[in-house]
């Protein structure tokens, strides 16, 4: 589930909750946010609906918070639901739920966050750019990872993406999923890129937040150890995250090395 379509779900939920209870749904925000907290164990998202909506409904916004939370936790793809602070909601999504961007990111290539426009080179240097040499070793890396994975006959089609549940499988599929709300606020209502550094920070986001995956889930099989299902389930991860990378390194006007 994107953020785009849990922010949905959220509004759509909260709209049925305060008809249920004789409220006015006309108070709702035409367009509910969900961000990634600021700390990744307080949940997957966050959103603060209630808050914007308590007041003007006539509810205290913390009581609104628990309708919200008792509903939304009914839901597919939703896993659990917290009340924190004066209404904040914590959401954290059901493996199967996460799993699903990385199937979209793979099935959509390269038009995921996609520009309806290639843009033409936008920074100076971008080649020089730190964050950008960084992208493209990672890029590079796992294009190798693939190629080393085919030899031991491991493939991402199929993969059970629902045992991508470790926090830091998780943490990179928020960050994959965040890729279109990105290029969104970077791009113009022509469709041009006009602030490329949003796109060249979340690759910095986006490499970090690879390195600690890297760092503790071990995609391909060591000695003797045969490959498994999440062995697949981590190269489709990995695969997402080669294709964003491309993604967002194109929209610069940057290449996507295949070796380095």
């Amino acid at each position: 589930m994107t953020p785009a379509a849990l922010a949905d779900l959220v509004r759509s939920v909260a709209h049925d909750v305060l008809t249920g209870r004789g409220l006015d749904p006309v108070v709702l925000p035409a367009t509910v946010t969900v961000e990634r907290p600021r700390v990744a164990e307080h949940g997957d998202y966050a959103t603060n609906v209630a808050l914007q909506t308590g007041a003007r409904a006539g509810v205290p916004p913390r009581e609104l918070a628990g309708w919200l939370a008792q509903a939304l936790a009914q839901r597919p793809g939703v896993h659990s639901v917290e009340v924190a602070g004066p209404g904040f909601l914590n959401l954290r999504l059901a493996a199967g739920a996460q799993g699903d961007i990385v199937a979209q990111v793979i099935a959509a290539g390269e038009r995921f966050g996609a520009l309806k426009s290639r843009p033409a080179l936008r920074l100076a240097g971008i080649q020089e750019l730190a964050t950008v040499r960084d992208a493209q070793y990672v890029h590079a890396r796992l294009a190798a990872l693939a190629r080393n994975a085919a030899d031991f006959g491991i493939t991402h089609q199929g993969a059970q993406l629902d045992l991508l549940d470790h926090e830091r499988e998780r943490e990179l599929i928020r960050a994959l999923g965040e890729f279109p709300r990105i290029v969104a606020a970077a791009s113009s209502r022509t469709a041009d890129l006009c602030d490329p550094h949003r796109v060249v920070r979340y690759l910095e986001q986006l490499v970090r937040t690879y390195h600690r995956f890297d760092g503790c889930c071990r995609v391909l099989p060591m000695g003797d150890e045969q490959p498994s299902p999440r062995h697949a389930a981590r190269l489709a991860l990995c695969e997402a995250t080669r294709q964003v990378l491309a993604n967002g390194l194109g929209l610069l006007g940057a290449c996507a090395p295949e070796r380095m």
